[in-house]
This record gives C-alpha cells, sequence and structure tokens, in this order.
C-alpha cells in the first residue's frame, strides 16, 4: 500500500459540518420570517403563524438529525480507538526489534489513506528511513508536520531524507526549519 500524498488525495464525500448546517437552519428560519411577513402584509396567500411555526420546526429538525448523526459517526468509531492503540503497540515492538517491513505495515494501515495518525507517520518515516526510501519518508514526514510543525526531530528527518534525493534547496529550507525550534 502505497501512501498517498496529503497535496494530492481526493476530498472524500462526507456530511456538512455544523457551520453550514447552523447557516442553512439560520436561512430556513429568516426565509420563514420573511414568507410570515409577506403573508401578513397579503403578498403571499399564506398563514403568518403557520410560515414561522414550520420554519422554526424545519430548521429545529435539521439541526437535531444532523446532530444525532454526527454523534452516532462519532460513536460508531469509539471502538476503533482501543484496536488501533493494540495494533500500533505490535507496531512499535516490531519497530524495536528492527523489523522494519512488518512495522511499516502496520503504521501505514494504522495512518491510512489520509495519513492522520500521528505517532504512526513518525514511526512509518523512521522505519522508510530504515529501508532507504526517502520520498516515501519525506511523504510522512510532511504529514506528521501538518499535524505538528514544532518538531525539530521530524524537521532533521525531513532534511535527511531532501538530501538524499538530491533536493538541496528543501533540505536547507528544512534545516532552517529544525534549527528555529
Amino acid at each position: 500500500m502505497m501512501p498517498i500524498d496529503p497535496d494530492q488525495a481526493e476530498s472524500r464525500m462526507s456530511m456538512p459540518g455544523p457551520k453550514y448546517i447552523g447557516a442553512a437552519s439560520v436561512v430556513i428560519i429568516v426565509g420563514g420570517i420573511i414568507a410570515a411577513w409577506l403573508g401578513g402584509q397579503g403578498y403571499l396567500p399564506i398563514d403568518p403563524g403557520m410560515a414561522i411555526g414550520m420554519s422554526i420546526l424545519l430548521a429545529t429538525t435539521i439541526v437535531c438529525c444532523s446532530s444525532t448523526l454526527m454523534i452516532g459517526s462519532f460513536a460508531q468509531r469509539v471502538p476503533e480507538y482501543g484496536d488501533m492503540e493494540i495494533r500500533f503497540e505490535e507496531g512499535k515492538l516490531r519497530f524495536d526489534q528492527e523489523e522494519w517491513d512488518y512495522a511499516l505495515e502496520i503504521f501505514k494501515t494504522l495512518a491510512g489513506p489520509n495519513l492522520d495518525h500521528k505517532r504512526a507517520l513518525y514511526y512509518g518515516a523512521r522505519c522508510y528511513e530504515e529501508l532507504n526510501d526517502w520520498e516515501n519518508m519525506k511523504i510522512f514526514c510532511k504529514a506528521y508536520l501538518d499535524m505538528k510543525p514544532k518538531d525539530r526531530e521530524v524537521w532533521e528527518m525531513l532534511n535527511r531524507a531532501h538530501r538524499r534525493l538530491f533536493e538541496y534547496g528543501e533540505a536547507h529550507d528544512a534545516l532552517d526549519r529544525a534549527n528555529e525550534l
């Protein structure tokens, strides 16, 4: 399984964020108020109280249903965290035993396609370094630094990867960032 560069990763379809849901609810309520006002002025053949009531009901339903779905999706992933921790400990054990390939497979699985498991990225980058796979080491280091940009050791690792790939400008930039910390 080849890691995916975060700069080239496609966005996955997911539920809209809370900001968008809140904005949609406000738009519905404001729309209901406008419809009620127009109904009260005689421009629309609707009962103003019914328009406001329906818009509040619709907005409340959207907010409640979306929050229930968000909580459910989070709760669904809770058991995975325990399994991931066990799997990480197994990968760390293999890493400590210098079984780089086996440990790397575990760390790549934990990092996932979004490269979002910080400790797996760190140890995966170190495995790639031991295996002299500088391009993938660079990808893992960059993904790690996106989450934790003030890690001097990983900036130094990124410097080494760039130097091995003869990317001296980037290597110098990474070393400067490391020296700033």
